[in-house]
């Protein structure tokens, strides 16, 4: 997830939570950029956050971390790379009580941003609920931690998007998955709740392969992206349409004629958003699978 992204989210309202939820889950506002914003507790500090299933690593703002009485910081670091290519050099730091609705845990190893995010205190990553089962519903607006009952009832009927991880170190966790292109390439795309809302992006190099000629400017658009950590990197994008974006487990979960980014030095095959996937997408990390409900 780009932190550019969500500079803009300084206008949104600070929520309270006043839906009735169950114990077991934790309430989000979903922004109109398609973010899910979360309300967690560090070191007896709350805040709010992104959940991002496309950020590997948990990350602060300096100011919100600055708060953290109980950070400890470790000997040695993390290097990141964005999905642009762009390297980052990380400290790491254990911070204790990560409470996030009924979910807790007693340390968690995170990072901090010298960035402005608008408004919001950081961004939570996948890798804090990946020993949990859990689910996205985006009907109720609650990220609902799932029991081995639960679980079972949802894989009778949910269907299935087998997923790979990508773990780095222990450090880091993201998830992909295969999807059809214009049923033309299998491509293996990042599956990134924090990419914002009908993002889809490409790598360049199968621009040729789809068909796509970036000279044509009725049908491409060239921009210019600067990056909002370091302004001497720039990525050079084509913005164009595609005709299916299909997953390759399940031909009924696809989306058609929609607008797609073709990303310049993209270190991945591709990155999507994942709300259009179903109304409640269901996480199963041991079992390597989602289990999506339309």
């Amino acid at each position: 997830m780009k932190a550019a992204t969500i500079c803009f989210l300084i206008l949104f309202p600070l929520f309270g939570f006043s839906q009735s939820v169950s114990k077991n889950e934790i309430p989000f506002q979903l922004l109109p950029s398609g973010h899910l914003l979360v309300k967690a507790k560090i070191d007896d500090v709350q805040g709010n956050f992104i959940f991002d299933t496309g950020t590997g690593v948990t990350a602060f703002t300096k100011k919100f971390f600055d708060q953290l009485k109980h950070a400890k910081k470790e000997d040695g670091g993390y290097t990141a790379f964005r999905a642009t290519g762009e390297r980052l050099d990380i400290d790491l730091y254990h911070v204790p009580n990560f409470e996030m609705g009924t979910f807790k845990k007693a340390e968690e190893e995170v990072s901090f941003i010298d960035a402005d995010f608008g408004g919001i205190d950081g961004i939570i990553s996948l890798k804090l609920l990946e020993g949990r089962p859990f689910t996205i519903d985006f009907e109720k607006k609650v990220l609902r931690l799932e029991s081995p009952a639960s679980l079972a009832i949802i894989k009778k009927t949910a269907k299935k998007l087998s997923i790979q991880l990508e773990q780095s170190r222990e450090k880091s966790l993201t998830i992909f998955s295969y999807f059809k292109i214009n049923d033309k390439l299998t491509l293996q795309l990042s599956l990134d709740a924090g990419a914002g809302k009908d993002v889809y992006r490409l790598n360049t190099k199968y621009l040729k392969a789809l068909d796509i000629d970036v000279s044509d400017t009725t049908q491409v658009k060239k921009i210019q992206k600067k990056s909002e950590i370091n302004e001497t990197f720039a990525s050079t994008i084509y913005v164009t349409k595609l005709k299916s974006i299909t997953a390759s487990d399940q031909p009924t979960v696809l989306v058609k004629d929609n607008p797609v980014q073709f990303v310049e030095g993209l270190i991945y095959d591709g990155i999507i958003w994942i709300n259009w996937l179903g109304k409640r997408i269901t996480f199963d990390l041991e079992d390597k699978a989602l289990f999506v409900e339309r």
